[in-house]
């Protein structure tokens, strides 16, 4: 028998369940007002922006018309870094020494292939040291935390095992466009152990907004007059920072009216700073929410085009290459690397041909000569392959490559087609 006390107890829990379900949907129908909100207010501010933008003077920026991504801006800062005069890494000894603060003795620097190495953005090797540079300038691309563990926490244990250089050797550095640290996930590895605490003293966020911006604005002074071309692209990639931190002082009236219009729209009061603050800061965590929505969408739309294309070149290759086994990895079980090729015996040694793409940020992609599914490390490259690798420029050897080059999706297919034809001549 159901007592009166059971059936008020149900009632309560049926009414709190009720009221968790209505708040749910109260919260719900609220961000999306916000949302509406908000993107009616961006919509507003881009008209002023571009109302302003056309009384601008004539501007010029060649990193702005190649509309510089991650990669982009990692390829240019480890050329900067591997400047040498006088026998010394001038840049790289300040970035390391001035910026992150580290110490350590600089004998013979090597910086490498940018996104080599395990696919580090900008890796360092030296006789008694790594530097790790994982660039975020662009705040577009999430940490890749994967169930392969934490973004940084792969990289260290890329040259920890494959590399066999020890622990306290190894320094991470983390670039963000503006200052922040990198989510404690990215330090966990697949085993659940954290190495925050252990990299303390070897990590430094820098900030290409409060950190790199002024540290290449004062070494700029310094570089001799002769090194026009240095001096000049120095130049243009400070000139082009300038213009994603809105600092560029052609832009200053606009700047002051963007400004206004907020406040307007905002209802900032210049006398009561923190209630200004506590509104904007709502703005931008509104605003950041929306952004990690359409970096999803993005991700989504990227995928759905190298999926498809990947697809295709498969088909192709069956009809291309019909006697030799295909090989592949889907994204979807990997969630950013898809990879497609075929396998190749070569004096009885098993090599894989291989295109692959990382869709993390924008569409990367590559092809080489991998031991990727030959269930072996790495062989010894034969000499005739060799000849292969480096009449195409297959350079950059790493765990997973015997040498690799970028591509582009539209020259993918042609590129690993004339490559396996070379390989075949050979086999």
């Amino acid at each position: 028998m159901i007592s009166i006390s059971n059936i008020q107890d149900r009632n309560l829990e049926i009414e709190e369940i009720q009221s968790a379900f209505d708040l749910s949907i109260s919260l719900e129908n609220r961000i999306q007002e916000n949302l509406w909100e908000l993107l009616t207010l961006l919509a507003d501010f881009n008209n002023i922006h571009e109302i302003e933008n056309e009384k601008l003077p004539y501007h010029i920026n060649l990193i702005d018309e190649l509309h510089a991504d991650e990669n982009a801006h990692s390829r240019i800062f480890a050329k900067l870094l591997r400047y040498k005069k006088n026998n010394r890494f001038v840049f790289l000894e300040s970035f390391l020494h001035d910026v992150c603060g580290f110490e350590m003795d600089i004998l013979n620097p090597r910086v490498e292939k940018v996104d080599s190495c395990g696919r580090i953005d900008i890796p360092i090797f030296d006789t008694n040291y790594v530097v790790l540079i994982e660039n975020k300038v662009t705040d577009k691309a999430p940490d890749q935390n994967t169930e392969a563990g934490g973004q940084l926490a792969r990289y260290i244990e890329t040259v920890k095992n494959i590399y066999k250089r020890n622990e306290e050797d190894i320094f991470v550095v983390y670039t963000p466009k503006y200052s922040r640290e990198p989510s404690d996930e990215c330090w966990i590895n697949k085993d659940g152990l954290l190495y925050k605490e252990s990299f303390k003293s070897r990590f430094k966020s820098v900030s290409y907004r409060d950190d790199i911006y002024p540290w290449l604005k004062d070494k700029i002074s310094s570089i001799d007059e002769k090194d026009i071309y240095l001096k000049s692209a120095i130049a243009q990639y400070i000139d082009h920072l300038e213009g994603l931190f809105s600092l560029r002082t052609i832009n200053e009236t606009m700047n002051m009216k963007l400004q206004e219009f907020l406040k307007k729209q905002l209802n900032l009061e210049d006398d009561n700073p923190n209630d200004a603050i506590e509104i904007l800061s709502q703005k931008e965590s509104e605003l950041n929410n929306a952004i990690a929505q359409i970096q999803l969408l993005k991700f989504e739309y990227r995928s759905k085009i190298v999926g498809e294309k990947f697809k295709e070149w498969k088909e192709q290759l069956e009809l291309d290459f019909p006697r030799l086994r295909i090989v592949e990895d889907d994204h979807t079980t990997r969630n950013d690397l898809i990879n497609l090729g075929v396998m190749i015996t070569i004096e009885e040694k098993k090599f894989s041909a291989l295109i692959e793409c990382n869709i993390k940020e924008n569409i990367n992609i590559y092809f080489g000569i991998s031991p990727t599914y030959t269930g072996i490390d790495k062989y010894e490259v034969p000499n005739s392959l060799q000849t292969i690798l480096t009449k195409n420029g297959l350079g950059e050897p790493e765990k997973y490559w015997y040498g690799w080059r970028h591509t582009l999706l539209s020259n993918g297919y042609n590129d690993l087609k004339d490559l396996i034809k070379q390989i075949c001549a050979i086999a």
